[in-house]
């Protein structure tokens, strides 16, 4: 399941791919409001999209943030991953590069469950893969 961090987030950042084309950059008391968002919380996550690059911050009387990218350029598999969550379904699947160990101790090999679920981790990848922040406008 996706954090309430990785939600807001992509719920936050739905009000920039809505937003997307115009000079000004959103305020994020505005998106923090509009989204019933904490916003220290928002600060937090709009930091670290923005270590990411999936994010500008505009100063001044107009300030704000916008994306520094179209919407239709970044995907929500970006966003998730921008935020350290974790998308495997199980620990051994290698998806996105952060495989791990088996915990029961088999050899992947050997395993039956897993390519099952690696069959199914592999639709829900394409599928955050190929949707962006534009199909949430």
């Amino acid at each position: 399941m996706l954090s309430r961090k990785t939600r807001y987030a992509i719920m936050a950042l739905s009000i920039l791919a809505r937003e997307w084309g115009g000079d000004n950059a959103v305020p994020m008391s505005t998106i923090a409001r509009d989204r019933h968002v904490p916003q220290r919380f928002l600060e937090g996550i709009f930091l670290q999209l923005r270590n990411a690059s999936l994010l500008e911050s505009v100063r001044g009387v107009s300030g704000g943030y916008r994306l520094s990218r179209p919407p239709g350029e970044i995907s929500i598999l970006d966003v998730i991953l921008a935020l350290d969550e974790d998308v495997e379904l199980i620990s051994c699947l290698d998806i996105c590069g952060r495989a791990s160990e088996c915990e029961f101790g088999l050899d992947r090999a050997d395993c039956r469950i897993r390519p099952l679920f690696g069959e199914i981790q592999e639709h829900m990848h394409a599928t955050l893969l190929r949707k962006t922040l534009a199909d949430l406008i």
